[in-house]
């Protein structure tokens, strides 16, 4: 798949935008003042309050990754783009190393980078702004980890109109979206069927006569919720005996809030598979308040510095680490590649691995290199 930098409609674009910077300007007050009420709410938000926490991990660049992501890309000079990147949110750990390693990428390509996020895990609406704003301003290309796998087919529409490219990290866009947009887009991030399927390995071997189990899910809808939920159960199902399961969101409080509800309901619980880390913590913290450490075992998913440490000091029992650092650099280099004129690679399984006490600490200190904290650009 070949994305034309066609000159004759990029100049209609930058035409296009003195007629729009007035909406666009509308627009960001808008974002500016919802914002500020999250705020005043004491809801998490990814935009104001951090704009004193920007990270100097994301500007300064190693010779190693500078020497790594030239050999990825063909020979030429990519200062003269940019890429926006607009993420699920920067509330998030995970979402924060893939938006740094996007970040970093860029820079050792010389590539102007844009980061804005939603302020929560489900903000499709802000994403709906955040792309709407790059088409207006004529950024080069857009990388996006959706906030839902559909809902941003009208912006989407608009990247395709303005001739501006996407490549899509993390949670794939469902094939109804696709469908309807007409085209493929490229896709790096990882099969979370698969990821499920090992969490499933694991309990099946350690609980072979059968477990009470708990699962708590993220987001309804994500195609991300979905194959970690059936990947596990294709592996476990035998075993597991599902007493309850309860979409957390991704979320730490709402984990910890659904775990105190279902132990009070099932004195015998014996696992909890969480679909990511965030929500473990927070089971976790319920399961220790109950006094139950020794009787239920967590096992959870993403690989996040928390959640590595939780498996270094037996909290959890292991967590299915994927490779944002991985995602955020592939999605870079094959943004050169059509900036260059060249092919970007439609699909990559970016691969996850089971992470137990034996590497965990490994790990560990590698994703640490990518957690700094990074604000939305100015």
């Amino acid at each position: 798949m070949i994305y034309e930098i066609n000159a004759h409609l990029k100049t209609k674009r930058r035409r296009k935008i003195m007629k729009k910077k007035l909406v666009s300007m509308i627009l960001c007050v808008a974002m500016v003042a919802t914002m500020a009420v999250g705020c005043g709410s004491g809801a998490k938000n990814s935009g104001s309050s951090n704009n004193d926490k920007v990270a100097d991990a994301t500007t300064e660049v190693s010779d190693a990754l500078v020497e790594e992501m030239k050999s990825m890309v063909p020979d030429g000079d990519y200062s003269k783009y940019t890429i926006g990147f607009c993420g699920m949110t920067l509330n998030n750990e995970y979402h924060i190393i893939v938006a740094n390693a996007v970040q970093q990428a860029c820079n050792a390509l010389g590539i102007k980078c844009e980061i804005q996020a939603g302020s929560q895990h489900a903000s499709v609406e802000e994403q709906l702004t955040i792309i709407e704003n790059y088409v207006s301003q004529g950024v080069d290309g857009i990388i996006l980890v959706p906030a839902a796998s559909e809902g941003l087919i009208s912006a989407l529409q608009e990247c395709e109109s303005a001739n501006i490219p996407v490549i899509n990290l993390d949670t794939k866009l469902d094939d109804s979206t696709l469908k309807t947009l007409g085209k493929d887009i490229p896709f790096y991030g990882t099969d979370n069927y698969v990821g499920g399927q090992l969490v499933g390995e694991e309990v099946a071997q350690m609980y072979p006569d059968g477990c009470k189990t708990a699962i708590l899910r993220g987001v309804q809808g994500q195609t991300n919720d979905d194959d970690r939920y059936n990947g596990f159960l294709d592996k476990a199902g035998d075993v597991v005996d599902l007493v309850a399961e309860q979409h957390a969101n991704w979320e730490t409080d709402q984990g910890y809030t659904a775990i105190q509800n279902i132990i009070q309901a099932n004195k015998d619980l014996q696992v909890i598979y969480c679909e990511n880390d965030l929500m473990g913590i927070g089971a976790y913290q319920a399961v220790d308040e109950a006094g139950l450490t020794d009787q239920i075992k967590i096992f959870s998913y993403d690989g996040v510095t928390e959640g590595l440490q939780y498996v270094v000091d037996g909290k959890f029992v292991s967590t299915c680490a994927q490779q944002p650092i991985k995602m955020g650099k592939l999605g870079v280099a094959n943004m050169a590649k059509i900036f260059a004129g060249k092919d970007a690679e439609s699909y990559i399984d970016t691969g996850c691995e089971l992470i137990t006490s034996e590497n965990a600490k490994q790990t560990l200190e590698e994703t640490k290199k990518y957690t700094a904290e990074i604000s939305p650009s100015k």
